[in-house]
């Protein structure tokens, strides 16, 4: 079981991390299907018929040329991967370290987007059972609502009040994140919420009565 879970993990981050080129290859597969079917309904144009075409290509052009157009193709195809790369391929970070406001902004913006998050699901489930609800699924819910807020308090009051050991940590110990909790979040969309991750937001939902 724990083979197979770390096998998920690996398989979610790889089409996380690569997922533009996984639909564009995708989709070139698609419409490459869709023409050859196109041309085989129409013209009853089968693979014997590309195989035939492709032999006869094959003798109509010399080594030099055929050399030629390939190495056309690897330009074109690095090309190619240097933009998807830029353009495509998800923000990583520069491998730099981050400032203490980019740790704080970072460790902020993911509680609340966890407890945003738990709440969520908890609604969810609760709407789901809408026609069935019964005290108990109320008070279960309202028990799960408190853990989530209680963990939400624990880690926002580092923010607010950290505590002498604390202090003298290292600041990356202080506010680090879950990274698999975090690439959940962002899995799920939640990442795509506009937010205010300031002190004051944290202290007013850390007060809040």
């Amino acid at each position: 079981m724990e083979i197979w879970h770390k096998l998920r993990i690996q398989l979610n981050d790889f089409f996380y991390l690569n997922y533009p080129y996984i639909a564009i290859y995708s989709s070139l597969g698609v419409v490459l299907t869709a023409y050859l079917h196109y041309q085989w309904r129409i013209h009853d144009y089968d693979l014997v018929y590309w195989k035939h075409l492709a032999e006869t290509f094959s003798q109509d052009i010399d080594s030099f040329q055929l050399t030629m157009l390939l190495i056309i193709f690897a330009i074109n195809a690095i090309f190619v991967f240097i933009i998807l790369g830029v353009y495509l391929r998800p923000a990583l970070d520069d491998g730099g370290e981050m400032s203490l406001l980019e740790i704080k902004d970072r460790y902020s913006r993911f509680i609340l987007l966890r407890l945003i998050a738990r709440l969520d699901r908890i609604q969810t489930k609760l709407s789901a059972k809408r026609k069935s609800l019964t005290l108990q699924h109320y008070a279960r819910a309202h028990t799960n609502m408190v853990k989530a807020v209680a963990l939400f308090r624990k880690d926002a009051r580092k923010l607010i009040l950290p505590n002498e050991s604390e202090i003298m940590m290292p600041i990356e110990d202080i506010y680090g994140v879950a990274e698999d909790e975090e690439r959940q979040l962002r899995r799920a969309g939640y990442y795509k919420l506009i937010i205010d991750t300031t002190d004051e937001a944290v202290k007013g939902l850390f007060n809040a009565k």
